[in-house]
């Protein structure tokens, strides 16, 4: 492989199956990732929509809907009750945490396809749960570790399997961020072990290397540390 492929591929989309097709998709939580991040990139692709917000009042749902043209706008009540569910194929869970299952649980029940937020819930029991309702109800269950679709990871990986630096025996990963720069409330959910689940720096940042390692390496870590000042 000359120069100009080996940098090509990295745009390489090798998981990509479909060409063609609309997904409308429900979005549950609509704080400032979903808000600032989630929508404007599905508006920015060529095979998904944003048809359905869901907040847990209908109030801030139809103001955000209004703000970004999406048609519909329930509360999570609403949700849970089926409101709007034929227009929707797939729901992305945006909420905090502790709080995923329940809406997995629902859209099980409503045979909808899901893309969870990572960390996937709060402890392993819930995750395994929520798994496990996926499984009972036929319907595809997805958590958005985008490192698995990197190319640059995808390409690590293969460079690993290739033997290219030999057998991996300790991995180094940092990952940090200011926070409270970035939402200014010492009460927010992220710093609270009760949504976010155990400590809240390896379950908002920490779950990035340490999953990152482990779709290269094709194993799991022995033991992790965190900290968070």
């Amino acid at each position: 492989m000359d120069f100009p492929q080996a940098v090509d591929s990295f745009t390489d989309r090798d998981w990509q199956s479909a060409t063609d097709g609309t997904v409308r998709l429900a979005l549950v939580g609509l704080g400032w990732w979903t808000v600032d991040e989630a929508i404007p990139a599905i508006r920015d692709t060529e095979l998904c929509e944003v048809s359905v917000l869901v907040s847990r009042s209908r109030e801030k749902a139809q103001r955000f809907a209004d703000e970004a043209d999406v048609p519909h706008a329930i509360s999570g009540d609403d949700y849970h009750d089926g409101e709007c569910a034929d227009e929707y194929d797939a729901v992305y869970v945006a909420t905090p945490n502790a709080y995923h299952l329940e809406y997995v649980e629902t859209a099980a029940e409503l045979g909808k396809a899901v893309l969870c937020e990572k960390p996937m819930e709060a402890d392993i029991e819930r995750a395994e749960q929520m798994a496990e309702v996926a499984d009972d109800a036929g319907i595809p269950l997805m958590v958005a570790y985008r490192m698995h679709t990197e190319p640059a990871v995808r390409r690590a990986r293969d460079l690993v399997d290739d033997g290219v630096i030999g057998d991996p025996v300790q991995v180094y990963g940092n990952n940090s961020q200011q926070l409270l720069s970035i939402i200014d409330d010492p009460d927010q959910w992220r710093l609270d072990p009760g949504a976010s689940g155990y400590g809240t720096s390896m379950m908002d940042l920490g779950i990035y290397p340490i999953n990152t390692t482990r779709f290269i390496l094709g194993s799991d870590p022995v033991s992790v540390q965190a900290q968070m000042a």
